[in-house]
């Protein structure tokens, strides 16, 4: 098995054990200021994201060593899944707020 095989076999086994665990555990109650900090780590994690997120045009792609785009795609994958866990949290608070 690849090493590429096997970062995304853990991602997926990560992904779904976080998905059973992790959305339950979202229904804490908000601290104060909880809201704001999330609204800006989410902005500084989107532009992080855009910023290392690899180009689907071949044409601007710079060669990276396979390694390296792995690390680059776990990146990515990790930072998408965050923001939606703050997505998710940000809905639960301002939808409780209401």
């Amino acid at each position: 098995m690849e090493l590429k095989d096997v970062v995304l076999q853990t991602l997926n086994e990560l992904e779904n054990a976080v998905d059973e665990r992790g959305y339950q555990d979202i229904g804490i109650n908000a601290n104060a200021g909880e809201a704001e900090f999330l609204h800006a780590l989410k902005e500084r994690l989107f532009v992080l994201f855009e910023g290392i997120k690899p180009s689907s045009d071949d044409d601007e792609i710079i060669e990276i060593q396979t390694n390296d785009r792995v690390k680059l795609n776990m990146i990515c994958n990790f930072l998408q899944f965050q923001l939606a866990l703050i997505d998710a949290r940000l809905e639960l608070i301002e939808g409780s707020n209401k």
